[in-house]
């Protein structure tokens, strides 16, 4: 290690070397070190690549014999200040020829960023292989860290999550810095600029932590963690601040020894902090807080080699930066795909309202124009029959037929009445079957005896049995289908009732059917006949509801009754089925 940083080559020869293990870790320091590495000539005697990493080095200056001078050395140098279109893709390195079996070289390191080198020589084989291997890995992560850009991007168009902004900052400069950090800005930069692919990496690396801290941050605000330790965070924020200002002034190693002191800091301290978190779903939490753990692991592995806190015995530890980023990538990951199942949720919620809600508003509407069609039946039903009874009432002398007519129209608005009256305790559930035997001509025989114009209709029946039904349903359903024939029927025309035993399909029936000759109303719709409400375009000058079919439909199917409508040589005609 040369402290001043003036020594010559001469005076490193005569010095004592120590072994320094797989990989220098020298930390953060104004002195050069000097290494000696003995290369072995490879087995066919061809070139072989001298591999230096990291490439984030400044300067490294390789010295080797001169096959012309005995005695004398060449000097060459590389660094992510030196332009060298001759290195390697992910390193720093040299081409070198071999003088004898055996050769002794020198590097001298000087470099404003840690002091953290690995040396190694490869056949051109081996280096192509190695060059192949770890760009297969930094592709693959660059495609994580793409596919995490993009699914940052989707969070914050459909959630407008202020995180996922945030985490894609974060992102950005963390890929950046990534590619910086191994060495493929230098592929980029002018030979006459290659210094600025140090500043560059440089600035990339404090604003990599720093977007990382911001991150962390707002994630462990959303989560309701330790007050104290986001304002912990935000003092760091405020480091790193310091941090850029010191690079202006020039103090660009200071600010990156700073920087990795603060990111170690940040490893310890996160999870100290990802475990006070109190809000949102506990599962949730659970998950974040050990991907947290798992990064800050991850973030010391990395950071204490670079600080010279411990040394390094593998060399994969240069590669740590891949392992905390795909890390940070998890993190947002499980917080993006919590609260992206999480609005799923509440949209399917919500939509459940709304249907729900659709749903209460369409049922309130049709009960609203349920409501009004039954009004305006019911107004206009009633209104010209207690017109009628008014008048015959006002006259001074009312005759027979005129009291007679008057009784009729109050029969029919009982009639309306009793409809409504039975409609509303079919709705309420309030028809409940009883069964018990009984006879269905005997029924017909008490409906006939009470209906308005008995002498109007023939019954014939033959032999019946007893049916197991509930006789007071039973009696309104022919009742209501009795008097509707009545009333539609031509005037003065019979109406013919029959009552037979049927056999079929392994069941026996009691077939009850009345039929009669449309009158001035004509024949009523097949496909609109028991629709409540439904009457007859030229049915509405007698008084009725348009309740009864309805009613004698939806009892039926109470009673298990087959209820069947036919019209036949220009007759209407209704039909029972009764389970015998």
């Amino acid at each position: 290690m040369d402290d001043s940083g003036d020594l010559e080559l001469q005076a490193v020869l005569r010095s004592e070397f120590k072994d320094a293990g797989l990989i220098l870790v020298g930390g953060f320091t104004d002195a050069a070190y000097w290494l000696r590495i003995t290369v072995r000539a490879p087995a066919h005697g061809g070139p072989f690549e001298l591999r230096i990493r990291p490439t984030f080095l400044d300067e490294v200056a390789l010295y080797e014999p001169d096959a012309a001078r005995p005695g004398a050395w060449l000097r060459r140098t590389t660094g992510d200040r030196h332009a060298n279109p001759d290195r390697p893709v992910t390193t720093l390195g040299f081409l070198m020829s071999p003088l004898r079996e055996e050769t002794t070289y020198y590097l001298r390191l000087k470099t404003t960023s840690s002091s953290l080198l690995a040396v190694r020589a490869l056949g051109p084989a081996d280096a192509r292989a190695d060059d192949l291997v770890r760009e297969l890995s930094h592709a693959i992560y660059l495609g994580v860290m793409l596919s995490m850009a993009v699914l940052a991007l989707l969070g914050l168009i459909n959630l407008r999550s202020r995180l996922a902004a945030v985490y894609l900052l974060y992102l950005t400069t963390q890929t950046t810095a990534f590619v910086a950090l191994n060495g493929y800005l230098a592929h980029f930069l002018p030979a006459a600029h290659a210094q600025w692919g140090d500043t560059i990496t440089s600035i990339l690396v404090v604003a990599a932590a720093g977007t990382g801290v911001l991150f962390y941050r707002n994630v462990f605000r959303d989560y309701a963690a330790s007050v104290l330790g986001v304002r912990v965070l935000d003092g760091f924020l405020l480091i790193f601040i310091a941090e850029l200002c010191l690079m202006g002034f020039g103090q660009t190693g200071l600010a990156l020894q700073i920087n990795g002191n603060v990111v170690l800091m940040l490893g310890l301290l996160a999870p100290v902090i990802a475990v006070s978190m109190r809000a949102g779903p506990a599962r949730e939490r659970r998950i974040i807080c050990w991907l947290v753990w798992l990064q800050a692991v991850a973030v010391t592995i990395m950071v204490m080699p670079l600080l010279g806190l411990i040394s390094a015995r593998v060399e994969w530890i240069l590669d740590a930066p891949l392992g905390q980023g795909v890390v940070a990538a998890a993190v947002m990951c499980a917080i993006l795909h919590q609260r992206t199942r999480g609005l799923v949720e509440a949209r399917r919620h919500a939509e459940m309202e709304i249907n729900m809600a659709h749903s209460l508003l369409d049922a309130e509407r049709k009960r609203a124009a349920e409501q009004a069609r039954f009004m305006d039946m019911l107004t206009h039903e009633l209104k010209t029959p207690i017109a009628a009874v008014k008048m015959v009432f006002q006259l001074p002398e009312a005759s027979d037929s005129a009291r007679r007519y008057a009784l009729t129209t109050l029969d029919d608005m009982d009639a309306v009445v009793e409809r409504c009256r039975q409609l509303d305790l079919l709705q309420q559930g309030r028809f409940t079957p009883r069964r018990e035997p009984c006879r269905v001509n005997a029924l017909m025989d008490e409906v006939l005896a009470s209906c308005s114009a008995p002498d109007r209709l023939r019954l014939a029946t033959g032999p019946v049995c007893d049916v197991e039904s509930d006789r007071h349903l039973l009696k309104i359903v022919i009742s209501n289908l009795v008097d509707n024939a009545l009333k539609y029927s031509a005037p003065g025309s019979d109406i013919d009732c029959h009552i037979e035993r049927r056999e079929g399909e392994g069941q026996a029936h009691i077939r009850v059917s009345i039929e009669n000759q449309p009158g001035p109303a004509g024949l009523p719709d097949p496909d609109k006949l028991f629709e409540k409400y439904y009457r007859s375009p030229h049915a509405h000058k007698h008084t009725g509801s348009g309740l009864g079919l309805y009613l004698v439909r939806h009892l039926a199917e109470l009673l298990d009754v087959r209820l069947s409508y036919d019209q036949v040589h220009q007759r209407a005609r209704f039909t029972l089925w009764i389970p015998a």
